[in-house]
């Protein structure tokens, strides 16, 4: 048995096991994770089909030789409908039409193969799997009963490029989900380590460079006619697929049930809003998102100069200017004077309470009156003590990892990326800027006394 038969083999075997752990794990994702599993299998359906033709079984079972090939046009559909399901979206009938594509495409192809005799299936299933190489007077029978319709299409390499870019425009709006449901996360809590889908965005963008990397050393050399994609080298791109989802199968494995944290950041928005607008993360004046400001060393929040003109999207609230400004004070106030910013796991809900505020109030002075969401507010706090306390030379070299946790951070990784973006630089490099700032002060007022 040659290399790739034997992963294609060990593939179909873990494929299945890896379904059936999906669908019997107890998790609070029981769809999400059942989308899952059929994508797994989609995929082992694609390295059973690879194995097969290798060990000629559809020599015998002509008439079955490309139905499992048309499996590859779930795969978009099954990832994003699981990324749908994960993110507390409730799927119904309607998502069907996502495959639609594939339906066509298996009805359409296979009730013109089927109408062939077993011969012709044979014959022309060699000529696919030869990568449309034969000889002349071959080809001039396989047209002869396939027609110029289906050689248009073959010759064009139509499937694959519908394929390709049917891919490609799932994972784009996969990633687009993640990034609106981390927008959504953010308006409730100040912690998302468990919650930001990370490793779905990050195995997606995997997703998309594997199908680049299809396309520049697997089908690109076909259209060319470079070299023998019967080769292992050319059939690396299976295996690189079968892993990436075997891994999302992992990750799906082990991730957290996140429909309860959003159903908490849906219920923290103001009745009126979710009523009347779709979920849109805050802008600044600048139509940058409020998450990525920059906030000074000397106050963590500078509301007190900051505009208190709400957004527009707030103006229908019957919460008037007036209660708006003193609400933002109140959150303020116990934030800063009872440091529940130091609580990692701090909610939306109980600062509200600690405020003497609603949820849906507090969430609407931070974002119309604040104009920045509750991870954003608390965070600023948080990155406000790191400075100082990286300012200050008695502390100055404390662990960075004691030092997040310090301020109220889960991880290292979180602390860094909400450092750098309130910063923009990292906190090793803010150690070293303030220090050489301080030594430039030093000369400079040395000189001054020289003078």
């Amino acid at each position: 048995m040659s290399l790739v038969n034997f992963l294609c083999g060990i593939g179909v075997v873990q494929g299945v096991v890896m379904a059936g752990v999906l669908l019997y794990a107890h998790s609070g994702h029981r769809l999400a994770n059942a989308i899952m599993a059929t994508l797994v299998l989609a995929t082992a359906a694609i390295l059973l089909q690879k194995l097969l033709i290798q060990l000629g079984v559809f020599q015998d079972y002509p008439q079955f030789s490309i139905i499992l090939s048309q499996l590859r046009f779930t795969w978009g559909p099954l990832l994003y409908l699981y990324a749908l399901s994960i993110t507390g979206t409730r799927l119904n009938y309607r998502h069907c039409w996502h495959f639609l594509p594939a339906i066509v495409f298996f009805t359409v192809n296979n009730l013109k193969f089927w109408q062939l005799d077993p011969d012709q299936q044979r014959l022309f299933t060699a000529y696919l799997w030869n990568y449309l190489g034969s000889d002349p007077t071959t080809e001039a029978i396989i047209w002869s009963f396939m027609g110029s319709f289906w050689r248009a299409l073959i010759e064009s390499y139509f499937h694959f490029i519908f394929f390709a870019v049917q891919s490609t425009c799932y994972g784009l709006l996969v990633l687009r989900l993640i990034r609106d449901h981390n927008k959504r996360l953010e308006q409730h809590f100040s912690s998302l380590e468990h919650m930001n889908l990370r490793w779905l965005r990050l195995l997606t963008i995997t997703f998309l460079a594997v199908l680049g990397l299809l396309l520049l050393f697997n089908r690109l050399p076909l259209f060319l006619n470079l070299y023998d994609l019967s080769t292992p080298f050319a059939n690396a791109y299976a295996v690189l697929l079968v892993a990436l989802f075997y891994a999302v199968a992992i990750s799906a494995l082990l991730q957290p049930s996140l429909i309860s944290g959003v159903i908490q950041a849906k219920d923290s928005e103001p009745a009126w809003l979710k009523e009347h607008e779709p979920f849109s993360p805050p802008k600044d004046a600048e139509g940058s998102f409020s998450g990525s400001r920059t906030i000074t060393v000397d106050s963590p929040v500078d509301t007190e100069n900051a505009p208190v003109e709400p957004d527009a999207k707030y103006k229908r609230s019957k919460m008037s200017s007036e209660d708006g400004q003193r609400y933002k004070i109140k959150l303020m106030q116990v934030m800063q004077n009872e440091q529940l910013y130091l609580d990692s796991d701090l909610t939306l809900p109980e600062l509200a309470e600690a405020a003497g505020l609603t949820a849906p109030q507090a969430s609407q002075v931070l974002n119309g009156q604040m104009s920045q969401n509750f991870f954003s507010f608390v965070n600023s706090y948080r990155i406000d003590l790191a400075r100082r306390i990286l300012l200050d030379p008695k502390t100055a070299n404390l662990p960075v990892v004691e030092l997040a946790a310090e301020v109220g951070f889960k991880s290292k990784s979180s602390f860094y990326d909400a450092f750098k973006r309130a910063t923009n630089m990292t906190p090793t490099k803010f150690k070293r800027a303030m220090a050489e700032a301080s030594e430039t002060e030093i000369l400079s007022a040395a000189q001054n006394i020289n003078e």
